[in-house]
């Protein structure tokens, strides 16, 4: 023995660890001097105690020391390695890494156990100090290592950094820009709560947000990532992109599971002053109850016993069999320690959520003879978790399901029937008429009040089994379960919106709820369930542009057209910049004298595959696009331009006018007199010789604005008309109040002079209210010279038309003009 020591000691002096060799059978303990250096023992006898070194082992790290040695008894001997703190002094706590492994005797049963130990405590310390800096200095350092995004949600493309695509082991041009990229990727049970949070973020609009969830990478790893991010809102605080990073967090979250794997073993101490502890002496079958368990059940000391039954007979009975199953599986040595949540009642007959811990003390044979633990009031956490998970998947105002939940409805009907164990099934989608017109003049609330009743109505009209839900501010989605054909689809949509067309009573006036409605029948084998919801939205815009209070079931055209439209608004987009906008200019004749007294400018669009589109293709999709803001502008300038230039070429006694189309956006979102004003300064014409034509329909969107507006118009002495006159509103009230200058007859009517009757005493009535009001009547869409005759006859002072001219380019119309004005000079000599 004393040549062993004698190398043990050589060793050491080469190295700067300790030594110890355990000797099974005498229970003699060697240890080194620099053992005995770092366990705060002076250098004396060469046999020791095991005592001398455990009884120095912090309590929290004794166990897992022991396991390291038990587990050295059995057949296999791999090399151990474990840390744990030892007492050097009274206040001093040292950290040592020690390694064995168990040498066998000759009967190959372990006879000894040797190692080394070494101090880390400087390690550990620097650890320490690593985590503290690493907490301070994060933020800093994710901007360096993240991978960044940035979604543009109108064309639904997102932008993925190098970086992105580097943390998931993907080169640059193996990733697209298409959402799918990322969301395919992500673990389908955390993909619904990354949606949700996106989805709840975007609607909020501007506010940061949060979300760790996992995700599979190039070698089909399961990675955690934290994903960070913000939308970013337009002018009029709609989401237009949503920008973040994400980054790869998968080590911190296995040091978390570790750091909560060790928490969980000395969680009693730590939560003794919260917590009701429990002791239950198996072999004996009783139980210690602390006083803060049965406090927290609304129990007095002796109102509970030492039984287990005290305990069992109050869980909740749906709760008792999981329990119990999770203590014996811990007992019997299959779970490492005992974790559970569980029901219990309180003494008030309320029902309580607990989360319990535990851990079994063993004896030699590994039997289970104790088991002791804590028990943890959660029932403020599973409250707030099921109100959180209910707000993430349910409208907030009516309380029924989302777009998320009915989405994640759809996509699982849509499995059934894949899988073969469902029947077909279809999506409704309803959209308010006149919602927005409604919220608009009576305010918020009542907007609100129309929702909650159309939702009431829905949900009592609905079948048992189907879904209702509110997919955004007035589009509600009704998922209807086991329907096989069409035609029994459309009975159900037919019930369901007379459930809906029942007035409800609104700010003292009673108004009429319709709904529109879409139809998406899943016999048409649609893959998603997003694909499902756009083609009912398809035809439910459909049965809105039809008249409203419809029914409209989805066919192919309707994919088709909105695909086309989508090509059309992207192309157009870009017409402005590549030049192929024009305005087209059709005369306005004075009757009496059949010569041209001014022009109304109209825009053509020349596509350099399709040709010249009509702009009953375009103009709406300027409109919904905000894009007829700027072509508006682009046009108003032109359009005085081109007046101007005509005005300078063919001098008259009363100038040339220019009548010029505004949309509403342009009053709303444009500040139309700060353009008009630039133009009038821009070119030298006289303000009275532009008109700006505004629509019935514009007038009644906010009076008192669209009011104000005019009158600082007419102050410029720009001239104000009404075009289309007779197709609205036709209020006499609004041509009192408004600053009108001339009223323009709708061509339905003027079409229709011929056939006598109803509409020739219309126009009639126009012409003569105009007289009353001073104002000038312009007919359009003359065609014959009857129509330009009875016109006339009835004081009708201008008209436009092809009888006089077809709307043409401005170098047609100069020679137009040029011709007259040689026409009018001979007229004057003669």
């Amino acid at each position: 023995m004393n040549g062993l020591i004698e190398r043990y000691e050589l060793a050491e002096k080469a190295g700067a660890e300790g030594v110890w060799d355990w000797d099974l059978r005498t229970d003699k303990l060697y240890l080194s001097p620099r053992f005995l250096e770092f366990l705060g023992l002076e250098p004396g006898e060469v046999a020791h105690r095991p005592e001398d070194w455990l009884e120095r082992v912090h309590a929290d790290d004794i166990d897992w020391l022991y396991a390291s040695f038990e587990g050295q008894m059995g057949d296999t001997h791999l090399p151990f390695q474990i840390e744990h703190r030892v007492r050097r002094d009274k206040d001093e706590w040292r950290w040592l890494i020690c390694r064995g492994v168990a040498v066998n005797g000759h009967n190959s049963e372990p006879v000894r156990l040797v190692g080394s130990v070494a101090d880390i405590t400087e390690r550990k310390v620097a650890e320490m100090r690593l985590r503290q800096s690493e907490q301070r200095y994060a933020l800093a350092a994710a901007a360096s290592s993240d991978g960044l995004y940035d979604w543009d949600l109108k064309s639904d493309k997102i932008y993925y950094s190098p970086r992105w695509k580097a943390i998931l082991g993907f080169r640059d041009d193996e990733i697209g820009d298409n959402p799918d990229e990322w969301f395919d990727r992500v673990v389908p049970d955390d993909l619904i709560w990354l949606k949700a949070t996106l989805d709840a973020q975007v609607e909020a609009g501007g506010k940061p947000f949060q979300q760790e969830y996992r995700i599979v990478d190039g070698q089909g790893e399961v990675r955690w990532m934290n994903c960070r991010g913000i939308a970013v809102l337009d002018d009029h605080g709609e989401p237009v992109r949503v920008v973040g990073s994400q980054a790869d967090i998968t080590d911190r979250k296995a040091a978390e599971q570790q750091l909560r794997a060790s928490e969980e073993r000395y969680a009693l101490a730590a939560r003794g002053a919260n917590d009701g502890l429990w002791d239950w002496l198996l072999d004996a079958g009783e139980v210690y109850y602390s006083p803060r368990w049965k406090e927290m059940l609304g129990c007095s000391e002796s109102d509970v016993g030492v039984s287990p039954g005290e305990w069992f007979n109050r869980v909740v009975l749906e709760d008792r069999a999981g329990l119990k199953a999770a203590i014996d599986l811990h007992l019997e040595g299959s779970r490492d320690h005992l974790e559970h949540e569980f029901r219990m009642r309180h003494e008030t007959g309320s029902e309580m959520w607990f989360l319990v811990r535990g851990l079994a003390v063993r004896d030699e044979e590994d039997r289970a003879v104790r088991i002791a633990g804590s028990m943890t009031d959660i029932t403020a956490r599973k409250s707030a978790e099921r109100q959180l998970l209910f707000d993430a998947f349910h409208d907030g105002l009516t309380g029924l399901p989302n777009r998320t939940l009915v989405t994640d409805r759809i996509a699982q009907a849509l499995n059934r029937q894949r899988n073969g164990g469902g029947r077909h099934f279809a999506v409704l989608l309803f959209d308010l008429d006149r919602f927005k017109t409604i919220n608009d003049s009576l305010g918020g609330m009542y907007g609100d009040q129309m929702l909650l009743t159309t939702a009431k109505r829905l949900e009592e009209a609905k079948r048992t089994g189907d879904t209702v839900a509110r997919l955004s501010a007035d589009e509600f989605c009704l998922l209807l379960e086991a329907i096989d054909d069409v035609p029994d689809t459309v009975s159900v949509a037919q019930a369901m919106a007379e459930a809906v067309a029942h007035p409800v009573t609104l700010a003292n006036q009673e108004v009429l709820l319709t709904a529109s409605i879409g139809i998406a029948h899943s016999a048409s084998d649609y893959e998603r369930a997003d694909d499902m919801l756009r083609d009912a939205s398809l035809a439910m815009v459909r049965a809105k542009s039809s008249g409203r209070a419809r029914i409209e079931v989805f066919d192919t055209a309707l994919r088709e057209n909105a695909m086309k439209s989508l090509r059309t608004e992207i192309d157009l987009r870009s017409a402005m910049e590549l030049g192929q906008l024009e305005l087209f200019y059709q005369p306005i004749v004075e009757l009496g004298s059949r010569t041209i007294a001014g022009f109304e400018a109209l825009m053509r669009w020349h596509h350099p595959e399709r040709g010249m589109i009509p702009p009953v293709e375009f103009i709406p999709l300027a409109e919904e696009s905000g894009l007829i803001i700027p072509m508006g502008r682009w046009a108003l300038q032109e359009s005085a331009r081109q007046i101007a230039e005509w005005q300078r070429l063919f001098p008259r006694k009363v100038p040339l006018f220019m009548s010029v189309n505004a949309s509403s956006q342009q009053f709303r979102d444009d500040d139309i007199l700060a353009r008009i004003k630039e133009v009038l300064a821009d070119h030298p014409i006289p303000p009275s010789s532009l008109k700006i034509e505004i629509t019935e329909s514009m007038l009644m969107q906010d009076p008192s604005q669209v009011e104000q507006i005019m009158r600082d118009i007419r102050a410029l002495d720009v001239k104000l008309s009404i075009d289309d006159f007779g197709t609205g509103y036709s209020s006499l009230s609004y041509l009192h109040k408004f600053p009108l200058n001339t009223l323009k007859i709708d061509k339905s009517f003027v079409s229709a002079i011929g056939q006598g009757g109803d509409n020739a005493a219309i126009v009639h009535v126009i012409a003569t209210l105009a007289a009353v009001l001073r104002l000038d009547v312009v007919a359009e869409g003359i065609e014959v010279e009857e129509e330009a005759q009875f016109l006339q006859d009835v004081n009708c002072k201008y008209g436009q038309g092809y009888l006089f001219a077809r709307p043409q380019p401005a170098a047609v119309v100069t020679e137009l003009l040029a011709k007259e004005q040689v026409m009018l000079v001979e007229m004057t000599k003669g």
